[in-house]
């Protein structure tokens, strides 16, 4: 195993312990009012040094260290109002990550774009079928659909229902629905594409690890074509 291998799955493994860890906080922590200053630190910290890992190798470090720095200013400036209500940081925690999803999926099928299923299925498919590339549309608009519908319905349970129902929904419900989701597309792909554009229910996760490699490669040869010196 390559010294890259090893570090990639450990990577993987203390993301998928922070990403626990900010689960459990979010279910203990979001019935709960005025809570200490290091509770409102322990209940940022998970998810911060997430997004900070994710916009070190997509949008560059500096624009990295601005984010931390604007989640830190901004959790100084509220820390007496998310004392008092800790459950506003997941709140803006899942709203955002919905939101973000959904104007990435929505914004893929701008005029002049490919929407983001497709790109993940010419990943894996070497010939796009006309079918194919219309399903992948309509899946793109579900996923769309799917993660709006997530961010309104939180704000509306958490403004108009009890704190421990939106926490139901908010953190333990979310990842089931998602699984619901991709489950109810694979059913849906079997019977509408061909037995030859049909691929296994992991396949989105698969296309989306080959992209990522894909593009790391890339930002690597472009880095490295830049920091090689021209003959003159």
């Amino acid at each position: 195993m390559s010294r890259d291998v090893l570090f990639g799955r450990i990577k993987a493994t203390l993301i998928l312990l922070l990403l626990g860890l900010d689960l459990f906080l979010a279910n203990v922590l979001s019935p709960k009012a005025d809570v200490s200053a290091a509770v409102v630190v322990l209940a940022f910290l998970p998810i911060t040094l997430i997004l900070l890992d994710v916009l070190w190798h997509t949008a560059g470090k500096r624009i990295a260290l601005a984010v931390a720095a604007l989640i830190v200013l901004g959790g100084v400036l509220l820390l007496p109002q998310l004392q008092a209500r800790i459950s506003l940081i997941y709140l803006l925690q899942h709203l955002t990550a919905n939101l973000l999803l959904g104007f990435w999926f929505g914004r893929s099928l701008w005029r002049n774009r490919q929407p983001v299923c497709t790109q993940f299925a010419g990943v894996l498919h070497p010939r796009m079928t006309p079918l194919l590339v219309q399903y992948t549309t309509r899946v793109t608009q579900a996923w769309t659909i799917f993660f709006f519908a997530m961010a309104i319905t939180s704000i509306l349970l958490y403004q108009f229902a009890p704190i421990t129902i939106w926490s139901i929904f908010a953190n333990s419900l979310t990842l089931p629905l998602l699984v619901l989701m991709f489950g109810a597309e694979y059913l849906v792909r079997r019977r509408i594409l061909p037995p030859e554009d049909q691929l296994g229910p992991l396949s989105a996760f698969r296309a989306y690890r080959r992209s990522v490699l894909a593009r790391r490669t890339q930002g690597k040869y472009q880095n490295a074509t830049a920091d090689t010196p021209t003959s003159k």
